[in-house]
């Protein structure tokens, strides 16, 4: 896999989620999740007033491969050679709606 862009956002974070046929309850974490996401929303305003923000991924060193472990209709979940975890989610998918 090659990167050629990235895109900074403020990310929206669930209180329920499914993952593998489970649900689960994440409301005894508002608090948690409330400031995540105000600490990212705080960040990219200071990075830049207008969001999304996006920027090109010029360097070779910007390229990996990927394992993937998990996948459906809606998800993939990917391991990189570096140790990272990819989590991505499709376009249009009722996962990215709050």
């Amino acid at each position: 896999i090659k990167f050629e862009q990235g895109i900074l956002g403020t990310p929206k974070l669930t209180e329920n989620v499914e993952f593998l046929g489970h649900q689960f309850d994440l409301t005894l974490f508002r608090a948690i999740i409330s400031s995540v996401e105000d600490t990212a929303s705080s960040v990219a305003k200071t990075i830049s007033s207008q969001l999304p923000l996006t920027f090109p991924i010029s360097n070779s060193s910007a390229e990996s491969w990927l394992l993937t472990t998990y996948l459906d209709d809606d998800l993939r979940i990917s391991r990189g050679d570096a140790g990272s975890l990819f989590v991505f989610i499709k376009e249009g998918s009722p996962l990215l709606t709050p």
